[in-house]
């Protein structure tokens, strides 16, 4: 809901903002909670350039079994260039489903937000995983291509060190279960590539 969403005040404008919409920023040696639209004036006043922060409605979308997904959006002044990215909302904060795109800065940031709804759509009809009622797991689906997000397992053993939490089709997946689902390929051989979060994966 969103009314769980956790929220943060800006140590320079002193509004409350969702947590989600702050970057914490080095001011005289200390660090500081900035809410994104104080960030991108700073941002634009130290590049010069011609910047107007814009907040982005929540929108809903529907993945390949037709279930709904409601995306919130930032914007991020990056100098030259400008971030939006799209997430969901879970237990309070970002999670399950998560895009973004990276633009030049003098683009119209709308034609920016229509390029990330079209990667959007894209992502949320391809299926990677489907639930296995033999053996009671999720399991890779027959394309035999996994495409998801590394994030971190909170839960886990912190003094060994978190294991990651893998993020596919916007499900969360323990890194042990994510194992077994390997385990469906024992001697098979794989290739592991890792993009950057900006990137589209093909």
């Amino acid at each position: 809901m969103d009314s769980d969403i956790k929220k943060e005040k800006c140590a320079f404008c002193g509004e409350v903002v969702p947590r989600y919409s702050t970057i914490y920023v080095s001011v005289d040696e200390r660090y500081h909670c900035s809410c994104l639209k104080c960030y991108n004036s700073r941002m634009a006043d130290y590049s010069e350039t011609d910047f107007e922060h814009v907040e982005l409605d929540p929108i809903i979308l529907k993945d390949f079994e037709d279930v709904d997904h409601k995306f919130h959006f930032t914007v991020r002044h990056l100098g030259d260039r400008v971030g939006i990215e799209a997430f969901e909302i879970k237990d309070g904060q970002r999670g399950g489903y998560e895009f973004s795109y990276i633009g030049d800065i003098e683009e119209e940031i709308f034609n920016l937000f229509a390029k990330l709804v079209e990667r959007m759509l894209r992502g949320l009809h391809q299926k990677h995983i489907e639930w296995s009622e033999t053996t009671n797991s999720w399991q890779i689906t027959r394309e035999d291509v996994v495409r998801g997000k590394i994030s971190c397992d909170l839960e886990s053993d912190e003094f060994y060190g978190h294991l990651p939490l893998i993020v596919i089709d916007g499900k969360e997946i323990k890194w042990e279960d994510f194992g077994q689902m390997l385990m469906t390929y024992e001697g098979f051989n794989f290739k592991l590539e890792i993009f950057d979060r900006s990137d589209e994966m093909p």
